[in-house]
């Protein structure tokens, strides 16, 4: 058996990641994320409208996790070819999301 094992996996193509943030608010961590949905699940396509998602940590590591490989995968995401269209369209409400994450 191996002993290591990942703290966390997530599939990177449910979502298409654009923007994360994070913010601690006394016992509790707050992971800000900005992505587009897949229009189906057994499609390829995606929204172009992004949504924007809150996710609440009571572990503070946790959440540091969580942010650090959302934000993995938006470095990922805007390297891609394929993904750059996403980012160039919704350049201003990315813009937007990190005004009011702050």
């Amino acid at each position: 058996m191996n002993g290591n094992k990942p703290n966390l996996t997530l599939k990177m193509d449910d979502k298409i990641y654009l923007a994360v943030a994070k913010k601690d608010v006394d016992k509790l961590a707050f992971v800000y994320t900005l992505a587009c949905l897949k229009a189906t699940k057994q499609s390829n396509m995606y929204n172009l409208i992004p949504t924007p998602e809150i996710h609440t940590f009571k572990n503070k590591e946790s959440a540091q996790l969580y942010y650090e490989t959302i934000d993995e995968i938006v470095n990922f995401n805007a390297n891609d070819e394929t993904k750059q269209a996403m980012f160039s369209a919704n350049d201003k409400m990315i813009e937007k999301f990190m005004e009011n994450v702050r």
